[in-house]
């Protein structure tokens, strides 16, 4: 039974598909199984459903039958009406076809009358060009005739008939005909230019040191007018004359000048064959502006007033250029004496600028102007000379030295005298000589050492040598120190501190600061004391202070009507003559004068760093020397001659000088410094390797500082020599000072080491002992500031509990050292001990 349900399903969907093209829903239809059984059943309900259809067709069929006659009956008589327009399309289609080539004969007939009268054009275009060309041809053949007979004007006429018949005719339109016309004008136009060109040459003939014009009468000359206006119209005149101009400069002007042999001229000879220049030979100032004046007289009697002008106007400014360039300024005199003699070659140039405007010329306006600005030339040329003359003396120094003596005179109060007297009286200061007025020789000592007791911290800082320097302060003032080295700040008054490291040689005591009386005893009884020290400086100082003395007469000279010479022999000569220098030119530059001096100075420490490095050993200290020694010059200059302009630079010379001082110093510092980099902090320092480092350390100090010393020893004054070892030695022992309180444990052996390296540096004070000898007295704790502290500690390195405990409470280690110091050093030497907590008890409470 499910089986004929499924099968009446699907046949059903079978013919709902045919004719509806419906597809089944039924999943049980859809997944059926069809057998061949199957297949008549479904035909034959398809074709009773086929029978049904065609019954309804044949009833519906039937009751519109006479509407279908109807429509069968129009359908006819439209297919007849199609059969009849096709024929009409036909026969409209034949016509067409039997006139096609009437049109072909139409168009051909067309095409020959348009070739026809294109050709007729041609033609005629062919023909008018034809007459053109022939016409611009005639003008171009009468041209060429024109310069086959020299017939210059009427060749150049020629030529613009035909460039003017060229720019009114229409043939530039045709490429081919305008690019022959244009090489026909061309061709004419080189042929009138070569016949120029050959005509000038045979008129104006200008060769090697040669220069012939050859109009020499009134025919000619109108030749060579009209030679330079036919130029003119064929727009060559200003390449001609530009050409001329310049061989002119070349072949005449330059080879009378000589510009590469100063001082020689070439000879000058002219006559009816025109202008030569002969063999050069030695000439003044005035022999060559005759030459080149003679010349000038030449062209304006030869040349048309036209051109003579327009080659003026190029060749005197170049000829007044070089005459100033090449003769006058280079002739500038530095000597005043010469500037006399000079006068009458200025007088000279003005003469020659007169005879140029005489002429109608112009362009002498830079020798009049070189004329007028003679007095600031020569003292821009006296200038150049100067700086260039310190410049000579630094390169051609010789290094030569010399001893030179410095003198002050002090006085000094009874209180003074007393300390002189009283004072240890081995002669220390040996370089130092004291005349005391009605007495005796007495040892400055009490003097020089007043200083240190007076100011513990100052001691050596007041000259500033002291060796502790704050970093801070040498940084604030490394831009002020680099510009003293040019003289640049030299006008701002220096504050105190602001030199770190000033030079020893200022450390010679000054004695009217050291010795200041009290109010009370200010009218004690005074006596003047001489004290004289020597030193070395080279032969720089001498030169240059010489140069600056010359600026200084000189000026001098130009502000009196007499000469005022140093040399007598030459004075009296130039006091015969009667010559007075104040109605010379250059008198109102004698103020400018005395502004070299100050230019000088600046030239001088602007080079000087370098030449003194590169030319002796202690370059600094040489230069330091010199400096003090040229400053010292220069202020007794200066009071000679009551010249308050110089006091700044008097200032900026000593700065100068303390700089190169303190640079040296400070390199100094830094290599003794570098070598005891070797003693690490004198950590393990009695064990090897460790020891071996310290040692060698220790040792190349010392002997670096003695080097130091037998180097600087024949340059520097004593006492300058005394505190520059002072401050190198000062610095070495602060170094080891803080490395050895630094350590936070010292045994016996280390201790025992310590004191041995501090022994090798302490040989080191023979250098200040003025006479080494029995009963010598050494100067170190006066120029080494922290020089007994060293000595201290050495003390404390070998001494007991006890010994370091009386030094304290009894001694003057508490004068060196503080409370806290003093127990770092027993904590790190001495172990724990009831004996050690009381003795840095006492020490602590004594110090409080």
């Amino acid at each position: 039974m499910p089986s004929t349900v499924i099968q009446d399903d699907v046949s059903k969907s079978l013919l709902d598909f045919v004719a509806d093209g419906k597809y089944p829903d039924s999943e049980d239809v859809i997944s059926a199984n069809v057998t061949p059984d199957f297949l008549p059943k479904g035909l034959q309900d398809i074709s009773v459903a086929r029978a049904q259809i065609e019954d309804e067709i044949n009833s519906l069929s039937r009751d519109t039958a006479s509407d279908v006659d109807g429509w069968m009956s129009q359908a006819r008589q439209l297919r007849a009406d199609i059969e009849r327009s096709r024929e009409t399309a036909r026969n409209i289609v034949a016509q067409h076809e039997r006139t096609q080539p009437l049109h072909a004969q139409v168009k051909d007939a067309a095409a020959k009358v348009q070739l026809m009268n294109t050709e007729l054009a041609f033609n005629e275009g062919v023909t008018h060009v034809l007459e053109e060309v022939q016409k611009f041809n005639a003008h171009i053949s009468n041209g060429r005739k024109a310069v086959e007979g020299e017939q210059i004007n009427e060749s150049i006429t020629s030529l613009e008939a035909a460039e003017n018949f060229v720019r009114s005719s229409d043939m530039s339109r045709y490429s081919n005909v305008a690019s022959l016309v244009q090489g026909m004008l061309s061709s004419l136009r080189n042929d009138i230019a070569n016949l120029l060109l050959s005509c000038w040459s045979r008129q104006v003939r200008l060769d090697k040191n040669e220069l012939e014009i050859r109009p020499k009468d009134d025919t000619e000359q109108s030749a060579l007018s009209n030679l330079i206006t036919s130029l003119s119209r064929l727009d060559m005149f200003d390449a001609v004359k530009t050409s001329f101009q310049q061989g002119l400069l070349d072949n005449i002007i330059q080879p009378i000048l000589m510009l590469k042999n100063p001082g020689q001229s070439r000879g000058v000879s002219i006559d009816d064959n025109g202008v030569r220049v002969g063999e050069p030979s030695s000439s003044s100032i005035s022999d060559v502006i005759d030459r080149i004046l003679s010349v000038l007289h030449y062209l304006q009697e030869t040349l048309p007033a036209s051109m003579s002008k327009s080659v003026a106007e190029v060749i005197i400014p170049k000829t007044s250029s070089m005459l100033s360039g090449y003769w006058l300024s280079p002739s500038i005199p530095l000597n005043l004496m010469d500037v006399q003699d000079f006068e009458s070659t200025l007088i000279r140039v003005t003469e020659f600028t007169g005879s140029i405007e005489s002429l109608g010329w112009k362009g002498q306006e830079e020798l009049v102007s070189w004329v007028n600005q003679f007095p600031r030339l020569w003292l821009t040329r006296r200038r150049v000379d100067s700086l260039d003359q310190v410049r000579r003396i630094l390169v051609q120094s010789k290094g030569t030295t010399k001893k030179v003596q410095r003198v002050e005179k002090e006085v000094v109060t009874n209180t003074d005298d007393v300390l002189l007297d009283t004072g240890v009286t081995d002669d220390w200061d040996a370089n130092w000589g004291n005349e005391s007025e009605g007495e005796a020789e007495e040892s400055p000592q009490a003097t020089v050492t007043t200083g240190p007791k007076a100011d513990d911290e100052d001691d050596v800082d007041a000259w500033g040598l002291g060796e502790e320097e704050e970093e801070d302060n040498a940084k604030a003032n490394e831009d002020e120190q680099d510009e003293d080295a040019w003289g640049w700040g030299d006008d701002v008054d220096e504050e105190p501190g602001t030199e770190t490291h000033k030079p020893a040689s200022e450390a010679q005591p000054s004695f009217d600061k050291q010795h200041k009386a009290p109010a009370a005893e200010k009218h004690a009884a005074t006596k003047e004391i001489t004290l004289t020290e020597h030193y070395t400086i080279t032969d720089i100082p001498d030169s240059v202070i010489a140069l600056i003395q010359q600026q200084v007469t000189d000026s001098a000279s130009l502000a009196t009507p007499e000469l005022v010479i140093g040399d007598q022999k030459y004075n009296d000569n130039l006091l015969t003559s009667n010559l007075r220098f104040s109605a010379s030119r250059v008198s109102a530059s004698g103020n400018g004068l005395l502004a070299l001096p100050t230019l000088i100075i600046a030239m001088f420490k602007a080079i000087a760093s370098s030449f003194y490095s590169l030319k002796m050993n202690a370059g600094h200290i040489y230069l330091y020397n010199d400096s003090l020694y040229l400053a010292e010059q220069v202020r007794n200059l200066m009071e000679e001659h009551q010249l308050t302009r110089l006091t700044a630079d008097v200032e900026g010379l000593e700065r100068f000088g303390k700089l190169s001082y303190s640079k040296e110093m400070q390199m100094q510092r830094t290599v003794v410094t570098d070598l005891l980099d070797g003693i690490q902090g004198f950590v393990q320092c009695s064990e090897q390797p460790f020891l071996r480092e310290c040692e060698n350390a220790i040792d190349a100090t010392v002997d670096r500082i003695r080097s130091i010393f037998n180097e600087w020893q024949p340059i520097l004054s004593h006492s300058a020599l005394l505190q520059a070892m002072g401050s190198l030695l000062s610095s070495v022992i602060n170094k080891v000072t803080i490395d050895i309180e630094d350590l936070p444990d010292i045994s016996e052996a280390e201790s025992q080491t310590l004191v041995t390296f501090c022994n090798k540096l302490s040989t080191l004070e023979d250098i200040f002992i003025p006479e080494p000898g029995v009963g010598a007295t050494s100067m170190a704790a006066v120029y080494v500031r922290n020089w007994l502290k060293f000595q201290y500690l050495i003390n404390i390195l070998e001494s007991s509990l006890a010994d370091i405990k009386f030094l304290w409470t009894e001694g003057e280690l508490h004068l060196e050292f503080t409370a806290e110091e003093v127990v770092e050093l027993i904590t790190a030497l001495f172990a724990e001990s009831d004996h050690r907590r009381r003795t840095i008890s006492e020490i602590t409470r004594t110090h409080r």
